[in-house]
């Protein structure tokens, strides 16, 4: 990688918008739960002193109470802490908002996680009047819809990396703006390396071992140095402190698409049971094939039972499909040929061999529009009211049973995609 040629093409300032939410879980809470306002919240993974703090409130964290801290211990650091189990379709559905309103805006909006995202600025728009107006309408957008109560610290940089940096460098409802040459340098001044992002204590171990103590050591070496040391991620950071764009996300194509369901107390056992779960998975996959204007033609099923044995079937080579009704009956046939009737405490199913139905039509591939009525219906109560509030009466069974969770940043929307 020769440096004259990457160098010469000067990063634009204002170029990239980094929001993060602030102590997104605990916000979301105290917005639906009026009591909780003005509270220390801790949202925790369980209601047992041994469970774990999975998000806390600033005053929470004021008082020493972090992510991973136990339930029991959070009560000794934060007399009056409030504990509450998480809420996954809250976080789902203030997450679909927060995505509408960034999307109203004239910039291209990459998600990078349930509370995260950042925004690339059109060309004509990367001035710092443009930039500091979007700003002011994305944060007037969620005062209008959730008061003070969810808020959000912005970053403006050049480059990913950086405006992430400046959006958590003064959280909460922080807004840092870094030019290339006014603020950069002086930025890294009083930061330690493991405040950088992607630094851990073993990476910033192995800088000291080159005299490399401070983000501003790290910013000062030489491209020659880095490269020797650290090769093509020497290089890469060498970049990066520098403002050049090394970390944007690109998409690849989705290969595959997954959804798993972890059993609470009750464990369903033989295929009667268990088909009623697999009904509700499907409905759930089918939502997001359409979604995502995919089609499946192969599907796996796994079966994980409390005996510590699982069970796997598949089925490929199938004609392209997004309906409920074709996930539901290849699930089912796969199912049948189960000979286990232990407890099951986890199913998964995925779809894959996934094709954009556009590119299906464009090949002429077996093409059928899908007339499953049911399915779309579905879809647009969901959609309407942000909560999946309709069912299948075969499903109703299941409902109570099973545990819904959400997962941190690339586990959005409780689907597993596997690329």
């Amino acid at each position: 990688m020769r440096p004259e040629a990457i160098l010469s093409q000067k990063p634009q300032d204002y170029s990239t918008i980094y929001i993060d939410m602030d102590s997104y879980f605990a916000s979301v809470e105290q917005f639906y739960h009026p009591k909780l306002r003005g509270k220390p919240v801790g949202v925790a993974s369980g209601a047992s002193f041994g469970a774990s703090i999975i998000a806390a409130s600033y005053d929470a964290k004021a008082r020493g109470v972090h992510t991973g801290t136990k339930v029991g211990r959070a009560l000794e650091l934060c007399p009056g802490i409030q504990i509450v189990e998480g809420s996954p379709d809250s976080y789902r559905a203030v997450h679909r908002e927060f995505m509408t309103i960034l999307h109203n805006t004239i910039c291209l909006v990459q998600p990078k996680g349930i509370d995260e995202a950042y925004l690339k600025v059109p060309s004509y728009a990367q001035s710092r009047e443009s930039v500091f107006a979007l700003v002011k309408e994305i944060k007037a957008s969620l005062f209008k819809k959730y008061n003070e109560h969810i808020c959000c610290s912005v970053g403006i940089a050049t480059n990913v990396w950086l405006a992430k940096l400046a959006a958590s460098s003064h959280k909460p409802k922080g807004f840092t703006c870094l030019t290339l040459v006014n603020d950069i340098p002086s930025f890294y001044y009083g930061l330690s390396l493991t405040d950088l992002t992607g630094v851990g204590n073993r990476m910033a171990k192995q800088f000291s071992y080159q005299g490399i103590y401070t983000p501003l050591d790290l910013y000062m070496s030489s491209w020659q140095t880095l490269g020797t040391h650290f090769g093509i991620n020497g290089h890469k950071w060498y970049l990066r402190m520098r403002g050049f764009e090394v970390d944007m996300f690109t998409i690849k194509p989705q290969k595959s698409l997954g959804h798993q369901v972890t059993m609470g107390e009750y464990r369903p056992s033989g295929i009667k049971e268990i088909t009623t779960f697999i009904i509700k998975i499907c409905e759930t996959l089918g939502k997001r094939l359409r979604y995502k204007t995919l089609r499946a033609q192969a599907i796996h099923i796994s079966l994980y039972f409390e005996d510590q044995i699982s069970w796997h079937n598949k089925i490929e080579k199938l004609h392209a499909f997004d309906d409920n009704e074709s996930i539901i009956s290849y699930s089912i046939m796969l199912l049948k040929k189960l000979n286990n009737n232990s407890a099951v405490k986890k199913i998964s199913l995925t779809l894959y061999c996934l094709t954009d139905v556009w590119q299906l039509q464009f090949e002429s591939i077996a093409y059928q529009n899908s007339d499953d009525k049911v399915s779309k219906a579905f879809d647009k109560v969901e959609t309407q009211f942000s909560s999946p509030i309709a069912s299948r009466g075969s499903t109703l069974f299941e409902q109570s049973y099973s545990l819904n969770r959400v997962g941190f940043a690339g586990d959005l929307l409780r689907e597993t995609e596997q690329n």
